[in-house]
C-alpha cells in the first residue's frame, strides 16, 4: 500500500516495519539486529575516495594548487581536508564542499575514483564544451548509422 504525501510517495507497509523494528528495539534497549536494513553498512565502500581527491587535486591543479588551498576554497578546516586525503571516513558534506571548492559536483569528484575515471572525464570535458546542434547532429548521424528504431518503423 502505497499513500502520496505532497509529492512522495510512500510506501506505507515498509515505514510502519521499520517503525515496528525499532520500537521493539528500543524496549529491548538494544542495536538493530542485524538484517537486510543494515546489511549494506558492512561492506566497504567500491570508490576510492582518497585516490579520487588526489587524482582531483592531479587534473585541477591550476584551481586547487594544494591541499590546503583546496581547503580554503572548500571552506572547511585544513585537518579535514588532510584526514579525507589520509582515507578517513569523510561525510557527504564534507565532500561535497570538497566538490564545490573543486567547481564540480558530488558525483564528479566520485568518478575520479572509479577505474575508468580518465576515459570519463574526457567524455565530460567533451560533452560539456559541444553545442546543443552538435549533440542533435550526433544523435542525427548515430541514428543514421544504425537505422531506424524498431519502435519508429511502420
Amino acid at each position: 500500500m502505497t499513500t502520496k504525501i505532497h509529492r512522495y510517495t510512500v510506501n506505507v507497509k515498509g515505514v510502519f516495519s521499520v517503525l515496528e523494528q525499532f520500537e521493539s528495539s528500543v524496549q529491548r534497549s538494544r542495536a538493530f539486529a542485524p538484517g537486510p536494513h543494515n546489511a549494506a553498512m558492512e561492506t566497504p565502500p567500491k570508490t576510492d575516495i582518497a585516490a579520487a581527491l588526489n587524482r582531483v587535486l592531479l587534473t585541477r591543479k591550476e584551481r586547487l594548487r594544494s591541499k590546503n588551498h583546496w581547503a580554503g576554497l572548500a571552506k572547511i578546516p585544513t585537518t579535514t581536508v588532510l584526514d579525507a586525503f589520509k582515507g578517513s571516513n569523510s561525510t557527504i558534506d564534507t565532500l561535497t564542499k570538497l566538490a564545490e571548492g573543486a567547481g564540480m559536483t558530488l558525483a564528479e569528484l566520485l568518478a575520479h575514483g572509479d577505474p575508468d575515471w580518465e576515459v570519463q572525464v574526457k567524455i565530460r570535458n567533451t560533452f560539456r564544451s559541444w553545442t546543443i546542434e552538435d549533440v542533435d547532429g550526433l544523435i542525427r548521424l548515430l541514428e543514421r548509422r544504425s537505422g531506424p528504431r524498431d519502435s519508429d518503423a511502420s
